[in-house]
């Protein structure tokens, strides 16, 4: 069983389980997989390290069954120990995947719960900016002086605008359907932008409110 190279890790889990698995369930055969993988590696160590099968069938021949095992195999073996499977290790590793899964979806999530609703708009937001330096003037518009004779400044500020104003979409559009008589109708519907917005924002706000406190807290440090 190799995954390595494989098109598509998330597909080969999913048929490994079988039925229609949740992605949590696939993240986690997935980091399963690959820690089998990994310690099944000592078999392709082993492989690679002895001679070709036609020179052990010669060694056999001329020096014995006992003799090949012990000057043949046995050191292979010795060099490239069986690794037994750690469930301690396999446990950490699919928790670690499934966090990680989970994690990665609550920040898209409360990316997208991030973005104004198209319904609502977005307002314009200004923010104070220093633009430049002036000198500063008396009430009779002279320069102030420092106290070692040096004309003193002032900062310029001015209102920048750092996120644009967008305006709501309508609520409503007309929708004209043909029967087959070809007659025409036409009805008001929910403007597609904002079902589409709802459902979406709907999706993120279920990731948000099943992610573990624990995924949270990692996410806020």
């Amino acid at each position: 069983m190799l995954i390595s190279g494989a098109g598509n890790k998330e597909d080969f889990a999913s048929s490994a389980i079988g039925g229609t698995p949740s992605m949590e369930d696939i993240v986690q055969k997935v980091a399963e997989l690959e820690y089998l993988e990994e310690i099944q590696v000592y078999k392709q160590q082993r492989s690679s390290e002895y001679p070709d099968f036609g020179s052990q069938l010669d060694y056999i021949y001329h020096n014995g069954v006992d003799s090949w095992k012990t000057n043949i195999v046995d050191p292979v073996k010795a060099k490239y120990a069986k690794v037994e499977i750690d469930t301690d290790e396999l446990d950490l590793r699919k928790a670690t995947a499934l966090a990680e899964y989970q994690l990665k979806e609550y920040t898209k999530a409360m990316s997208r719960l991030s973005q104004y609703q198209v319904a609502l708009g977005r307002e314009e937001v200004t923010e104070e900016t220093v633009v430049g330096t002036r000198p500063v003037l008396d009430e009779n518009n002279e320069t102030v002086l420092g106290s070692e004779g040096q004309v003193t400044h002032e900062d310029i500020v001015e209102d920048i605008v750092v996120v644009t104003s967008i305006d709501p979409v309508d609520a409503t559009i007309e929708q004209t359907t043909h029967d087959e008589d070809g007659v025409a109708t036409t009805t008001t519907v929910e403007n597609p932008l904002i079902t589409q917005d709802n459902a979406e924002r709907a999706e993120a706000q279920a990731v948000v409110d099943a992610t573990p406190q624990s995924v949270i807290d990692t996410y806020n440090e």
